[in-house]
């Protein structure tokens, strides 16, 4: 039997403001992704309760099962484990449960190892699965409780893991770390800046008209980093933000993506959606398009509006139907 332990108190999150606060959002989520990439583990965007087909159990049977799962939450992304009963991702942070709708599935096998207080040498070999609102890195752990294999986050400088139960965040001293077995693959897509009056070679088109096809870009704007078209005609990333279009000289386009578009409506995310940016408040922001008279325009999902944004003739318009990005591979 392991005794649960009071988890310390921690500061209240500086990284969801306008100004210098915009800064620190961008610099952590790009430390994400480069911790993502050297891990080599696979996270596939889902909501509702959806499992993708490869995700890592992390037990239970019948209507409560549980998959192994990540959640943004507060200016962390932290580890925890995805209820199908439930429809959420249920993680530990500030001392409670919390219950997220729209969460990533692990879907990279791996095994479990005990650290105790006396054997921590483990902690060496785990693979980052997420990052705390002060950018530590966290990795995933299990406890047994109450006759139950629990999982959740390993943060380092306390020395525990966290689990979520009950509407409480529980830490424990002695616990199994995931140690992931990555296979050799390479990430199939990437953000690359622009060049003036160049389309990179690899460039993802999203959509287009008769005449002319519109890159997959993303801008930044008053602390978001939107989704939206590039007009090569142009050389503008063209978002929707606010209720307005706005043309951004300044912008990345995606590269090698072999995904698809598959049909959406309201805030339901289908299996693997494409994340494409963040808002303003740092919630995670989809690539998503719909199909006007001159063709399919390329636009921001926020699943907390159940709706996609596009550019459009100087607004920002709304759509409850739409089509979201979806990888492939």
């Amino acid at each position: 039997m392991v005794n649960p332990l009071t988890p310390p108190v921690l500061r209240e999150p500086v990284y969801w403001h306008f100004g210098d606060q915009t800064l620190n959002r961008e610099a952590r989520d790009a430390r994400l992704d480069r911790r993502d990439r050297l891990s080599g583990l696979r996270w596939v965007w889902a909501c509702n309760g959806a499992i993708p087909e490869d995700a890592i159990s992390a037990g239970g049977s019948g209507s409560r099962r549980y998959y192994i799962g990540r959640a943004h939450y507060e200016g962390s992304v932290t580890p925890g484990r995805v209820d199908i009963k439930r429809k959420a991702c249920s993680i530990p942070w500030g001392g409670d449960e919390h219950l997220r709708n729209v969460y990533e599935v692990l879907c990279t096998p791996g095994q479990f190892v005990r650290v105790t207080e006396e054997n921590t040498e483990k902690l060496l070999l785990a693979s980052s699965a997420g990052m705390s609102e002060e950018g530590e890195p966290l990795f995933i752990g299990r406890v047994e409780h109450k006759g139950e294999m629990i999982y959740g986050k390993v943060q380092r400088s306390h020395g525990v893991c966290y689990i979520a139960h009950e509407g409480k965040e529980l830490a424990f001293k002695v616990y199994d770390l995931f140690i992931a077995n990555v296979p050799m693959r390479l990430d199939c897509s990437y953000w690359l800046l622009n060049a003036k009056d160049e389309v990179p070679e690899y460039a993802t088109v999203g959509g287009g008209t008769a005449s002319k096809s519109l890159f997959i870009g993303r801008a930044k704007h008053r602390g978001s980093l939107t989704p939206g078209s590039v007009d090569p005609d142009t050389w503008q990333c063209h978002i929707a933000w606010g209720s307005d279009e706005h043309r951004k000289t300044y912008f990345e386009y995606l590269c090698r993506c072999s995904g698809r578009f598959v049909k959406s409506q309201g805030n339901h995310l289908p299996i693997g959606a494409v994340r494409g940016g963040y808002s303003e408040y740092g919630e995670p922001l989809f690539i998503g398009r719909v199909k006007m008279k001159e063709g399919y325009i390329v636009g921001k999902v926020q699943p907390s509006h159940a709706v996609c944004y596009i550019p459009y003739r100087g607004k920002e318009i709304a759509y409850k139907k739409y089509e979201v990005l979806v990888q492939t591979d």
